[in-house]
């Protein structure tokens, strides 16, 4: 007798589903089709039926899919800023697909293909928010110099554009290619339960509706969008926007330039009020020196609208990281005066300073106040440590998905499915294409690097690595996605590049050559795993609405071309910002890749610090599941964490106190229930496109001259 096989994720199915399914009597988004998802008997049976089915109207139309890529070109932009900005990317472009999609009576599959588009669009710029910018970081940043204030990159090593463009094409391709080994296993033999996926299809039901009726309710939505959209874009135009002259005598005047900067009218009206400056609500910065610590609220509609998706678990987490690096680890870096090395090209003033000895000044333009030191030259390397003990106890925890997703890969049959209908065409894209694309991008990315003047060596080991770890880390990526709607980027990406550093120093690379190579090969396997991983959203709503996949496919490929060449110049523009000073940027990611690249290439590196951070950070994921959010906290201002945490407790008020009990008092049903979560949705994206585009004008006002020299 055979063995039976075994699944994880599989629901049973209902009585009335089974019967319905054994009549062939499943309609487009009935009530069964709800009450048998993740059932895997559900997904073979529309797998199976869609085979025929899906070929009998045509589904790809380039209007509509080219509507979803301009969205999702603008989207990279907005997604850069944003993850740089705050540490985390919200993708908002989806929701503005379907909503555009809903108004204009395209079908279910059709908002499908174009949002799938736009999806991998923007994802091509994860690595180049968590990574690139480390980059310019280690060539510009005084902060990460290396002994004898010498930069650890020299600007004239900084990779070119149209290398880290092509090299990003190529391992995307892999990268998306990837999912469909990924989508036979996992989206239908033993379906992923992707939380709140059920949102998704419940919106596509209503353009299976709409498309045949009256777009009323679409149309409203939309304008709700466009209203907070305006709502956020005019708050952050007085906050940010530099619009007039500053002036000498303000209570923090920047008298480090000889040229008077330009601010934003907040910063003109409290000109000489100390508790404002720069969208932060805060203490005096005299009054660090009594507080031992710096204490705000940022005023900033995006922070508020990502805690909101967060929720209260995760943002309180991510705050918890803030609070030990804000209440207990700086206050006690001041009282103990911990000695922390400051780098300089004079041997006369490099060395140990105790940290309250280092700021003699409390004017922000002239020297920070010993808490922001404290925060950077404490807080900060436990960050690093933090991240990434949390980062490798989260992938050993997920050591058993590599075993299991090997054997499934294993036991595919992929010949016995005829994905190409004879006279039709393909109904999934080929898997004979993965091995050949694998070998192109083996053979593509090491000339490539050869080509740009890197040894060829460690040019082609650099693309061994990325072909093997992309498959690798994807399979985790997809796994933990699927699971808990979160993929580990950073935690993986560290894993690379300590991995490729160690190569590259086997073979006796220069040390600033290893570390740009590193990192570029860092940022690209990001953006490619993120790739693998955020389509599985678009192929998982594809499967009930009947889509082709060989359409989604097709979409998400044209996407990453696109995608990756804004995504590189947008990251240029802003990693030179980040580094020069010219931008308010968090980026905690790309810094604590710095502050590590630092550590590993030469810099004087605050070791103790980071392996105390390592324990914290195994600790904390062993405790929460989330020991990177945590550590991502302690890199956060306070005033920051304070405001995304606000909007994670304002969800679960209204949750608690007004969307359950409204719900229960007037019997809704579910999907009533979750279009009512929808509308919060639709007005956190609008605060967060309204702040991130304003934010994007700024960002290239302050930065084009830096690249023009104007």
């Amino acid at each position: 007798m055979g063995k039976v096989r075994s699944f994880a994720y599989r629901r049973a199915p209902t009585a009335r589903g089974i019967e319905s399914i054994e009549k062939d009597q499943i309609q487009p988004y009935d009530i069964d089709i709800y009450a048998n998802f993740n059932t895997g008997v559900l997904e073979q049976y529309l797998d199976e039926k869609y085979r025929v089915t899906s070929f009998r109207k045509k589904q790809w139309f380039w209007k509509k899919v080219l509507i979803g890529l301009i969205i999702g070109m603008l989207f990279t932009v907005i997604n850069q800023y944003v993850g740089l900005r705050i540490g985390m990317i919200v993708g908002g472009n989806w929701y503005i697909v379907y909503l555009l999609g809903l108004a204009l009576k395209w079908k279910p599959e059709e908002i499908n293909i174009s949002s799938g588009c736009s999806t991998a669009a923007s994802a091509t710029c994860t690595g180049f928010v968590f990574t690139y910018p480390a980059i310019f970081l280690l060539a510009y940043h005084t902060g990460y110099l290396g002994k004898g204030g010498v930069p650890l990159i020299a600007e004239s090593s900084i990779p070119p554009l149209s290398l880290a463009i092509t090299a990003t094409i190529i391992a995307g391709f892999l990268g998306v290619l990837y999912f469909t080994i990924f989508r036979r296993i996992w989206l239908i033999e033993d379906p992923l339960p992707m939380p709140g996926f059920e949102g998704t299809v419940k919106m596509m039901d209503m353009s299976y509706d709409i498309s045949r009726g009256a777009p009323g309710k679409a149309m409203q939505t939309l304008k709700k969008f466009a209203k907070w959209f305006g709502i956020s874009f005019i708050f952050a135009f007085i906050k940010d926007f530099p619009l007039l002259p500053a002036e000498k005598v303000a209570a923090y005047a920047d008298n480090t330039v000889e040229v008077v900067p330009r601010i934003s009218l907040f910063d003109k009206l409290l000109l000489h009020n100390k508790w404002y400056l720069k969208g932060e609500v805060m203490q005096p910065y005299e009054t660090d020196l009594y507080t031992f610590t710096h204490l705000g609220l940022a005023l900033s509609p995006m922070m508020f609208a990502s805690g909101w998706f967060m929720r209260f678990r995760s943002s309180f987490i991510l705050a918890c990281g803030s609070f030990l690096a804000w209440f207990v680890i700086v206050p006690l870096a001041i009282y103990f005066q911990v000695p922390v090395f400051i780098p300089s090209a004079d041997p006369l003033f490099e060395g140990y300073y105790a940290v309250s000895n280092i700021a003699l000044f409390f004017n922000p333009y002239e020297c920070v106040t010993p808490a922001a030191v404290a925060h950077s030259k404490v807080a900060i390397p436990i960050g690093i440590g933090v991240i990434l003990g949390g980062g490798i106890t989260a992938i050993l925890k997920m050591s058993h998905i590599f075993k299991t997703a090997g054997q499934d890969i294993l036991k595919m049959k992929g010949g016995e499915k005829k994905d190409f209908i004879k006279g039709k065409g393909w109904y999934e894209w080929p898997y004979s294409h993965i091995p050949l694309l694998m070998i192109i991008t083996f053979l593509g990315i090491g000339t490539l690097f050869t080509l740009y003047g890197y040894s060829a060596l460690p040019s082609f080991a650099l693309s061994i690595v990325l072909v093997i770890v992309t498959l690798f880390i994807s399979a985790i990526a997809v796994k933990t996605m699927g699971e808990i709607r979160s993929t580990p980027v950073s935690a993986c990406s560290f894993i690379t590049l300590l991995l490729l550093v160690g190569i590259f120093t086997a073979f006796g690379v220069d040390p600033k050559i290893t570390i740009v190579m590193a990192l570029l090969g860092t940022s690209v396997f990001g953006s490619a795993v993120t790739l693998s991983s955020d389509i599985i959203n678009d192929f998982k709503v594809g499967m009930y609405c009947g889509t082709k996949p060989y359409n989604l496919m097709k979409g998400e490929l044209l996407g990453v071309i696109p995608g990756a060449i804004i995504a590189v110049t947008a990251a240029t523009i802003f990693s030179i910002g980040l580094a020069k000073g010219a931008l308010p940027l968090i980026a905690p990611q790309a810094k604590a890749f710095a502050g590590f690249s630092q550590a590993l290439m030469g810099g004087v590196a605050p070791w103790n610090f980071i392996i105390l951070g390592i324990f914290i950070g195994v600790f904390a994921e062993l405790i929460t599941g989330m020991g990177t959010s945590f550590g991502l906290g302690l890199y956060f201002p306070l005033p920051v964490s304070i405001t995304i945490l606000l909007g994670g407790i304002m969800r679960h008020i209204w949750e608690k106190k007004w969307l359950e009990p409204k719900a229960k008092a007037e019997k809704w049903d579910e999907r009533t229930k979750t279009l009512k979560l929808i509308d919060t949705y639709i007005i956190c994206i609008g605060l967060i496109v309204g702040e991130a585009i304003l934010g994007t004008i700024v960002a290239i006002y302050f930065v084009l001259p830096l690249i023009t020299g104007g």
